[in-house]
Order: structure tokens, then C-alpha cells, then sequence
């Protein structure tokens, strides 16, 4: 940095900030662990906490050295810049580890209080060094003011003054951006003090298994009719479903909400390659303003001639990430044939002689209790169970809770993609318990689910398979402390046939119906008297449960 009546004769830079070393390794560090994620799911959670603890070095360094005045405007503009490829790439680690649940009864995925936490406090993180940034830009970090006028900031190609209009467009983008993460914060306030409590308390973290809202005491009755204008044929699906219960969820930051605009639909080019381009495309812009910002500048020194300490340890901390990818690709070859991946409805039909792992009348002694009316003692027993099922320990499902009582019939079914080595977990909780801060826990069983399915027909592809009948499975007893419980148990069902959405399998008792929605969606070309395409028409009946 050097300054002459007023003139800058150069900016400076930090090259254990802006040198090639760190530039190189952020850039493939990002690279890699989208790869990752893309080509081995599996290790997502990974590629998300190693790109997130990435975001907050270096963001803790910048906030460090620009209160000791160590690193200049530019080093500042670069880091947000540089700040934006672990920041998307942890958030596309985030896209799949919660991938959002897809029709009425979807799974939803497996996520820890830290996560939730982690997330929160990295976005919090990003945009007030941002805003710090360009708020404090006239007077910011080591150069002297006349530096701080000569710096430009590159925004799409075009140099814009960094105090001046570049100062404007950037307060009022990270501006929009912080009001927008302001508000889904309001939004998810209790979730995110729930999270914090959860990570010191083992039954604060139950209220994440509950519903953030009590569940709405309705039933609804859909009717799809589709129409193929092309062979004249009409289809026609009817089904029962009561409406999906709201759970507590991330509080989503920007690069979240970006990657949830990629393009979406049934198609495997569309679910496999969707994201990747998205997040492909805003790296590259990152990468490219990043290289133009230290190009136009004039530069003190040119910091790309800076190889010591600093610039080598970034690029042989790479080296991880790398093992990590090739590493799934040996045990992708080392371990045999790739299992297959299969589209499963898993129904969960009831449970007998459930029993509270704690109860309001445990503390009294029995002469007590039985001074008390009859019909309160059996309620104060009773739990009012639900059951959460995993798929993996990956992907989970919540039933609806039953109150009071020891015998639940919830009869929910659900479709999930499952491999020939996937375990499913269902876990039972009572309600009461949870609502008291006490140990909810009732007990788990564990099932692997293609063992219990017949094996598909020999040399016939799986599309062509035919609808296998439903397994039955019944009365399976539970595991509570390490010890099977024969007098608890639960029934569930597996089948291959998802040719229909699931359906409730009774008619719930209901007083009336109260409102009835249709949609409509047809997509159509008619040249003369020929009509190409479909129309999808949904008659949607509300009915309120007694």
C-alpha cells in the first residue's frame, strides 16, 4: 500500500488471503465436494461439514485481520466473492442430506440439532461480514483512503467504483439478502431455540420429533382424471389422505433458496443433473469475478507470485477431499455389484400393548392410585403414541399421534426409494412424555425390507415386473433397554405395487365436508380438428374428522 498527494500508487493484498495457494485450493476444495456429493450420496453429510467449516475459517480470518487492519478493500471484496463456492458448495451438501419431501405422503430427512444450528450461525456469519464490508468501505482495513477510492469492484464483467455505484448495488443486494434471512428467521424462531436447547439436553431435542403445529383434524378426498387428447384415453385415481403434518426445519439462507430454483421433475436429467448445472454456473461466475477483481485492480504487488507457507499448506489440505472421492470409487469397485434401487411402499398398520416409559402416577404409592377414579388411572397410562420411521437413517416418516391409548391404529403408508441393503428403523415415542420434557422413548424394531419381499422374476426387467401382492408383517415385538418386549409390538406391510399414490385404507368417521378445490393443468396444441397433449384435472373434497 502506498499513497502520494493523494494518489494511490497501488493496492495492497494479503497473500494468505488473495495468493494463488488459497484461491487454488477454495476452487478445487468446491469442486471436489460437489463431485462427491453428486457420485457418492452417502458421504454428503461429509462434503457439507468439511465445506461449512471451510466458510468459517474463513470468514473468522477475515473478520480477525480487517479489525487488526490487516487486509485492504480488495482482500475484503475477494473473500466475499471466494466466500460465495464453500458457502454453495456446503448448501449443496445441504440440498441432498435435506432433500425436500416430494407428494402428500413423502418422507422427510434425518437432520441434527447441530445442523440446524450450523447452518443458522454460517448464514448469520456471511452477511454481516458482507454488510460490515461495504458499510465501513470509505475507512476499511490497512490502505489509506486514496486506495480505498482507486479500488473497483467487478461485477459481471463490468468495473464499477467501490465506493461509488459498486458500494450502491452491493448494500442493496446483501441488503435484500440479509431482510430476506431476517424474516425466515423470525419464521423459524422456535425452531432454531428448540435446536440450540436440544444440543445441551437429550429430551429437549424430542420436540423436533413432534410437529411444529398441532396437526389439522381433517381428511381429504382427491379425484385425478387425466386425459390424453393424443388416444382419446381418460384415467381416473381416487384417494383418501389426511394432510401432512409441518415439522421443524432448517431456516434456509440464500445459496439454499438459489439451489431450490434448479430445474425440477420426473426425469432423471432433470433429478440427477439439475442442481450441478446451477451451482456449476454460479461457481464459475464466483470464479471468474474472483480472478477479474485481482486482475483490473492495480495491485501493489502481484500477488500471484506469492508461493510460501501460506499459498502450499491450502493446497495440500486438497488432498482430502480428493482421497475421499477416489477412495468411493475403489469401494464402489472392491465391493462387487452395485445394489439396486427400488421404489417400495412401506405401510405401517398398528401396534398392541404400548406402555409409557414414564407416567404422572409413578411417584405415588398404590394406596394412592386407588383412591383415584378408574377411567383417570387408565388415561394417565396411556401413552399417546407415534411412531418416526427411518429409512437408512437417512430419510424418515412421522405418523400421526393417537391419544390415549395402548393399541394405535394408524394404517399410513408411504413410498420410499430403498436399496437391496437398506435398513428401515421404526422408532415409538409417547406425546404425553415429550410435552413433559420426560424420556419419551417406547421402544424400536428393525427391519431389513427386501428380506422380507419374494425375490423379483429372473430375466424380466424391473419396469416389466409384475405387482407383487402385499407382506404382511404382524406383531413384531419391540426392543426397549437393550431387552425384546414380547407384550409390545408392531405391524406393518411391504409392497412393490405403487403403481397408485397411497391411500387411506378405511374412511375415517367425518361430520361434513367443508370446502372442495379444483385444479386444472392442461398442456395442449390443436392444429385444425387434432389435439396434442394431456389435461390433469384434481377435485380435491375437505372433509372435518369427528
Amino acid at each position: 500500500m502506498s499513497a502520494l498527494d493523494g494518489v494511490c500508487l497501488g493496492i495492497s493484498s494479503n497473500p494468505d488471503i488473495s495468493g494463488p495457494g488459497v484461491r487454488i485450493a477454495l476452487y478445487l476444495q468446491s469442486f471436489l465436494s460437489v463431485l462427491l456429493v453428486r457420485f457418492s450420496p452417502k458421504d454428503a453429510p461429509g462434503a457439507y461439514w468439511a465445506m461449512t467449516s471451510t466458510a468459517f475459517s474463513l470468514i473468522i480470518s477475515s473478520i480477525v485481520t480487517s479489525a487488526k487492519k490487516e487486509i485492504s478493500l480488495l482482500d475484503a471484496i475477494v473473500v466475499v466473492y471466494v466466500l460465495l463456492l464453500p458457502v454453495l458448495a456446503s448448501a449443496f451438501g445441504l440440498s441432498e442430506v435435506m432433500a425436500p419431501p416430494q407428494g402428500k405422503n413423502a418422507t422427510r430427512s434425518v437432520h441434527s440439532p447441530l445442523l440446524i444450528i450450523a447452518n443458522w450461525t454460517r448464514s448469520v456469519f456471511t452477511y454481516s461480514f458482507a454488510l460490515y464490508v461495504w458499510i465501513a468501505a470509505p475507512n476499511f482495513g490497512s490502505d489509506p483512503p486514496e486506495c480505498n477510492e482507486a479500488t473497483r469492484l467487478i461485477f459481471f464483467g463490468a468495473s464499477l467504483p467501490a465506493l461509488g455505484s459498486g458500494r450502491i448495488l452491493s448494500l442493496a443486494g446483501w441488503g435484500l439478502f440479509t431482510l430476506l434471512f431476517i424474516w425466515r428467521t423470525l419464521k423459524g424462531a422456535g425452531t432454531i431455540l428448540i435446536a440450540f436447547q436440544a444440543l445441551f439436553s437429550s429430551t429437549a431435542s424430542q420436540a423436533l420429533l413432534k410437529p411444529k403445529h398441532p396437526p389439522k383434524n381433517e381428511v381429504h378426498r382427491e379425484l385425478v382424471t387425466r386425459t390424453d387428447f393424443v388416444t382419446g384415453k381418460v384415467t381416473h385415481v381416487n384417494r383418501l389422505f389426511r394432510p401432512r403434518q409441518i415439522f421443524h426445519e432448517l431456516v434456509q439462507g440464500i445459496a439454499s433458496q438459489i439451489l431450490s430454483w434448479a430445474p425440477s421433475g420426473t426425469d432423471r436429467w432433470y433429478r440427477v443433473y439439475g442442481k450441478t448445472i446451477l451451482i456449476g454456473f454460479l461457481a464459475a461466475w464466483a470464479i471468474v469475478m474472483t480472478e477479474l477483481e485481482l486482475l483490473l485492480n492495480n495491485l501493489e504487488d502481484n500477488v500471484n507470485n506469492e508461493w510460501g507457507f501460506g499459498q502450499i499448506l491450502p493446497m495440500l489440505l486438497t488432498i482430502s477431499p480428493l482421497f475421499s472421492l477416489y477412495e468411493s470409487v475403489l469401494s464402489r469397485r472392491s465391493s462387487g455389484p452395485v445394489d439396486e434401487t427400488r421404489v417400495l411402499r412401506f405401510s405401517i398398520r398398528r401396534a398392541r400393548g404400548l406402555q409409557r416409559p414414564y407416567c404422572e402416577l409413578d411417584p405415588y404409592p398404590p394406596e394412592v392410585i386407588e383412591e383415584l377414579l378408574e377411567d383417570d388411572v387408565k388415561k394417565a397410562r396411556a401413552p399417546s403414541p407415534f411412531a418416526v420411521v427411518t429409512i437408512d437413517e437417512r430419510e424418515m416418516y412421522t405418523t400421526f399421534e393417537w391419544e390415549d391409548t395402548h393399541d394405535p391404529e394408524w394404517d399410513e403408508s408411504f413410498d420410499v426409494k430403498v436399496r437391496d441393503l437398506s435398513t428401515v428403523v421404526i422408532r415409538v415415542f409417547d406425546r404425553k412424555c415429550i410435552d413433559q420434557g420426560w424420556p419419551s422413548f417406547i421402544g424400536f424394531v428393525t427391519v431389513l425390507p427386501f428380506s422380507l419381499l419374494p425375490p423379483p422374476t429372473e430375466g424380466i426387467r424391473e419396469e416389466d415386473q409384475p405387482a407383487s401382492s402385499r407382506t404382511d408383517v404382524l406383531e413384531i415385538p419391540l426392543v426397549r433397554d437393550g431387552k425384546t418386549v414380547s407384550s409390545m409390538t408392531v405391524s406393518i406391510s411391504l409392497s412393490t405395487d405403487t403403481r397408485f399414490p397411497p391411500s387411506l385404507p378405511v374412511v375415517p368417521p367425518v361430520l361434513h365436508e367443508e370446502a372442495t378445490h379444483l385444479q386444472r393443468r392442461v398442456g395442449m396444441v390443436q392444429f385444425g380438428n387434432k389435439k396434442w397433449g394431456r389435461k390433469k384435472e384434481t377435485t380435491t373434497h375437505v372433509y372435518q374428522m369427528s
